[in-house]
């Protein structure tokens, strides 16, 4: 899989860090030069400094800037893995949610956490781990009945369909 596209900025933060690195090179192969052509120390000093220092601090900073860009181009590669991934996964937690449910729900409760519930109930509604029991079977489990929706006392016949 290719890197999904960098930004017009991204795309140039590398090649000014490579640019900068070259012109620190450059600075750097011209004070020597420079301080070559003196014969006393201390009239070479000034090309040193101004060629080495300068070209130095432009090559650390091109150096910089292409770290910042590699890192930038891996967090980008690792978002759109991350997303695809996200997807395949939402997609199989909704595959198994519509295996798992029956498709008459007439005499089944919802099991929650700590209660059972109607199959159409507000506070179960919209979760997507739900299974389904009997009554006795929830009531196996010390599950307690919702106080909401009330499945002891509801005569409620949903199909899904």
């Amino acid at each position: 899989m290719t890197p999904p596209p960098l930004t017009q900025l991204g795309r140039f933060g590398g090649r000014a860090g490579l640019a900068l690195a070259a012109v620190g090179l450059l600075a750097i192969a011209l004070g020597i030069n420079g301080a070559a052509g003196q014969l006393t120390v201390l009239a070479q000093v000034p090309y040193l400094i101004s060629g080495g220092l300068l070209g130095l601090a432009l090559v650390v900073l091109g150096a910089a800037m292409l770290v910042v860009q590699g890192a930038r181009e891996d967090r980008a590669l690792l978002e759109s893995k991350l997303d695809l991934l996200a997807e395949a996964f939402l997609e199989g937690q909704g595959r198994r949610a519509e295996a798992d449910a029956p498709r008459d729900l007439s005499g089944l409760v919802v099991a929650g956490t700590a209660s059972y519930h109607v199959p159409g109930c507000r506070l179960v509604d919209g979760r997507e781990a739900t299974g389904y029991l009997t009554p006795a079977e929830a009531q196996a489990r010390s599950l307690k009945a919702c106080r909401v929706c009330q499945p002891d006392t509801a005569a409620v016949d949903v199909t899904v369909r």
